[in-house]
């Protein structure tokens, strides 16, 4: 490469002076195309320029430098990023490096280190690029030979595109060394990677065909087989069955081959055997079940249909009530008891005894997220809105996360959620009206009064009152009442007498506690109960 090109970005100007005039670039053939001091200015510039590298302050106004990645890798740029930061938490450190970043270096830095990490992204993206040169070429062999020619005919045979109507001879026409009477189908996907990924990265691209040598060598070392390439990720392998060995042995030294020589490892869905050529699709889809399975597992694992075929089928119930508590604790953006909830959730649908069909809880979580989307859409700006939905539309095409992928991003995105839900209690007075409302539903049954209620978030009791009605539109007796309501109706219906309700919410006089409660819902305690329980 002639020069590579770098954008420097930074909030402090020093530090963006610094990096681009005390440095002699053009001697090392390096080109400083642009500067920015804040996230939105280097968006624009990275769009405009397109360099090769960004070296950037983690933490900017307007949009953080990890955000700015993000955004470049959606948008396919292929920039790399070399983050600077006076923050020395390894949390920031981890998030860069997850999401590729080339280097990560701590404030205050010298020339040497800057000029250090760049010289090494610049070797990097040459080898990158000599690699991807070779990559090309190779490509462009195997499109021109006449083995592309097979694998698009058996490709065609997978996704029934001949039907019934194909030739018997065309097999033998295509010298297809493979016994057409006895065809195992298995299906390997590389675990690791998602198929929601646009961009091109040159490890993705060279793993599948490391791994396709490697299953293919393996294969014909003991039958005859072949190995497509069906899409980035996956593979479908034909193959007549061994004489040497079974073939769930002959699959376990597949699967392990991969992992000694690529370094990587696989999972593998053993299908039907097809007798004829026709009947290659149903041993496919067989396999596409069983390898389905993976989804409750972290892959590097052997599914065979034979085996799934002969699962009980478990149906998991929908956790109605806990989807209401997480709602609360949404609302009021407390991450830690929605993490928390989130888990009590999921350990429900952990079952000791089968699974359920991948896709059916598939479905499951993906409500549960939608739900987790709709608690916060009453809540929330139009910007946040849109900012949540981009990143739910992610997880809907991460077709390959497993049920552990589910629950980590189900958790990040709660957390979105309460993030945004934190920051709309910017003041003091905001955030001890929230103390307060947790102290209310903490200690319904107390006798809460202003005094105790003020002094529980330290503040005088006529500033506590009239900022608790501005905050919640009501006064305190009124959302007191409002809260030990709302409860007196959750055990009503789960069956607690009204006496012991009226104990558990600090009212003597049961009477009172009746009056209050037919004031409020429009009906009697009794008859609230037997409308619900009838």
């Amino acid at each position: 490469m002639d020069h590579l090109t770098v954008c420097v970005m930074d909030d402090i100007q020093a530090v963006v002076k610094g990096i681009s005039s005390t440095i002699a670039w053009e001697e090392h053939q390096v080109k400083i195309v642009g500067t920015a001091n804040n996230g939105e200015q280097g968006w624009f510039l990275l769009n405009e320029q397109e360099p090769d590298l960004v070296i950037t302050d983690i933490k900017m106004p307007r949009l953080s430098g990890l955000e700015l990645m993000k955004r470049a890798s959606d948008a396919g740029l292929r920039t790399k990023f070399i983050f600077i930061s006076g923050y020395s938490d390894f949390r920031y450190a981890q998030e860069a490096i997850k999401l590729g970043a080339s280097d990560y270096l701590l404030k205050p830095f010298t020339p040497d280190e800057i000029l250090g990490a760049v010289l090494k992204v610049r070797e990097v993206i040459e080898g990158e690029q000599a690699q991807l040169r070779q990559l090309e070429q190779l490509e462009q062999k195997v499109e021109s030979s006449s083995v592309h020619i097979r694998h698009s005919y058996l490709l065609g045979l997978l996704r029934q595109e001949v039907g019934g109507f194909m030739n018997e001879n065309r097999w033998d026409e295509l010298q297809i060394d493979l016994d057409s009477t006895n065809l195992q189908l298995m299906v390997i996907e590389v675990d690791g990677y998602t198929r929601c990924e646009n961009t091109i990265h040159l490890d993705a691209e060279i793993v599948p065909f490391a791994v396709q040598n490697i299953v293919e060598e393996t294969l014909n070392r003991h039958t005859r087989g072949v190995v497509l390439r069906e899409s980035r990720y996956r593979l479908v392998a034909m193959f007549n069955t061994p004489a040497s060995m079974t073939v769930p042995e002959l699959l376990e030294e597949c699967r392990l081959n991969v992992e000694q020589f690529s370094k990587k490892t696989i999972s593998i869905g053993l299908g039907t055997i097809a007798r004829r050529p026709q009947e290659v699709w149903s041993a496919y889809a067989h396999a596409d079940k069983a390898i389905a399975y993976r989804f409750y597992s972290e892959g590097n694992c052997i599914f065979q249909y034979a085996i799934v075929e002969r699962q009980e089928w478990v149906a998991p119930a929908y956790p109605l009530e806990k989807e209401k508590e997480l709602f609360y604790a949404l609302k009021c953006g407390n991450e830690s008891t929605c993490h928390r909830i989130i888990d009590d959730i999921l350990d429900e649908w952990q079952f000791s005894e089968g699974y359920p069909e991948p896709l059916t809880m598939i479905r499951l979580l993906s409500g549960l997220a939608f739900a987790i989307y709709r608690a916060f859409c009453d809540e929330i700006t139009e910007e946040e809105r849109m900012h949540l939905e981009a990143d739910l539309m992610v997880l809907e095409e991460m077709r390959s996360l497993t049920f552990d992928g589910w629950k980590g991003y189900i958790k990040h995105f709660s957390s979105m959620g309460c993030d945004i839900m934190d920051k709309k209690r910017l003041t003091d007075v905001k955030q001890a009206i929230h103390k307060a409302q947790e102290f209310i539903s903490m200690n319904l049954e107390e006798n809460l009064t202003l005094n105790l209620c003020a002094q529980s978030v330290h503040l005088s009791p006529s500033y506590f009152a009239n900022a608790f009605k501005k905050e919640t539109g009501m006064t305190l007796i009124q959302y007191i009442t409002k809260m030990r309501m709302e409860k007196a109706k959750e055990l009503l219906v789960a069956g607690i007498q009204v006496q012991e309700i009226c104990q558990m919410l600090g009212y003597e006089d049961r009477p009172y506690f009746s009056g209050l409660f037919k004031k409020y819902c429009g009906m009697t305690p009794t008859h609230f109960r037997q409308m619900y329980l009838n």
